[in-house]
């Protein structure tokens, strides 16, 4: 009897203890967003750097990441994020810092009607890194590849995003306000890491790296590289919903600058190459070391196209068919998709949207792929 008091007793006091505890309050940081990766000359690349700056966009992206962490963190009670400001004490180890940076932006157009009548339509896509650090160690904490879509159509061909300006911020706004942005594993995988900084270094990390194309595809594809960043960010997204996927390296050098620009807002200096490490109130230093986990798995995605047509007199049915190959560390991943689309013979020209389309359409959903 005594010995069933004593385990009910220490049951009591455990529970008592535990609301005792102090929850932990992490502090988010306003996001920085990094410029284009692109080293070509892009027209949209000083378009979409005006879009990015706009205040109330900024405002609503805070916003709709604060959500998203909270709703990553809903299952810990132990866990309280809010926004950082100028007022509160700048401890290193509960402030995290976001960062927004865009990898590419691809445009595609397609060319319909007859010459004298052209109509040009297509998608403009603009991908984007999702990236979370924390202030002290500089480690990374979450990676989400983004991929934004937007619809195009008008009389031109060299098509200006300011048009797409309002579409281009709401769907980066969208992807952190959607609820179901995130599967329920993934989301609990988030919350962990936030609970515990150094979770992420003891799970899964990817990366994909080579990207291979059929001889036959090669010769379908009007332009190759832009058919090849299109497939790596595709890829990224579907496996970031099951797996943490890592940026490139050759975006490291940027993500180091964006994380200075956003904690300097802090009026935090940064001194590298010193003896001194991590964060001193004294002086006002903080040294930098920025922490990249090494990816467990590497990722290799193969891609095969084909199509077959159907005459139909003064049109074409045409079906496009793309198969990706995702293996890594023993596994495969096959995923095969097509899509139909009725061409006039009138077409000015027949261009790539259709195997891009196809494409999107196969790298979308992993779950309905054979493993």
């Amino acid at each position: 009897m005594a010995r069933k008091f004593s385990l009910v007793l220490i049951l009591l006091v455990t529970l008592l203890c535990g609301s005792w505890v102090e929850a932990a309050e992490l502090y988010i940081m306003p996001p920085a967003i990094g410029k284009v990766r692109n080293k070509e000359k892009d027209r949209h690349k000083t378009e979409l750097s005006i879009i990015l700056k706009d205040k109330q966009f900024k405002k609503s992206l805070r916003k709709g990441i604060l959500g998203f962490l909270k709703r990553a963190v809903a299952k810990n009670e132990g866990i309280n994020i809010k926004r950082a400001g100028f007022g509160d004490k700048f401890d290193p180890e509960s402030i995290l810092i976001p960062l927004l940076f865009v990898d590419n932006v691809i445009s595609f157009v397609d060319e319909y009607g007859s010459a004298e009548q052209r109509l040009y339509k297509g998608r403009v896509y603009i991908g984007l890194n999702f990236l979370l650090f924390q202030a002290k160690s500089e480690s990374l904490v979450y990676s989400a590849p983004m991929l934004i879509s937007v619809p195009y159509l008008d009389k031109t061909k060299n098509f200006s995003l300011e048009p797409l300006a309002g579409q281009i911020r709401s769907s980066i706004v969208e992807f952190f306000t959607d609820r179901k942005r995130l599967k329920a594993d993934a989301q609990d995988e988030l919350g962990k890491c936030l609970a515990n900084m150094y979770y992420l270094f003891s799970t899964k990390t990817c990366s994909v790296d080579d990207i291979t194309l059929s001889k036959g595809t090669l010769k379908r594809i009007q332009n190759p590289a832009k058919y090849k960043s299109l497939a790596q960010m595709l890829a990224s997204q579907a496996l970031s919903q099951e797996i943490m996927v890592l940026p490139p390296k050759s975006r490291f050098n940027a993500i180091r600058r964006g994380l200075h620009a956003s904690v300097s807002m802090f009026g935090v200096s940064f001194q590298q190459g010193s003896e001194k490490s991590g964060f001193s109130e004294r002086d006002n230093v903080y040294q930098t070391s920025m922490r990249m986990p090494k990816p467990e798995t590497k990722y290799s995605l193969t891609i095969k196209t084909g199509s077959k047509d159907n005459d139909l007199g003064a049109f074409i049915e045409r079906n496009y068919t793309t198969a990706a190959y995702l293996q890594g560390n023993g596994d495969v991943i096959k995923c095969i998709k097509a899509v139909d689309a009725t061409i006039a013979k009138g077409h000015t020209s027949v261009s790539d949207v259709n195997y891009y389309n196809s494409l999107i359409n196969t790298l979308s959903d992993l779950d309905s792929c054979k493993r």
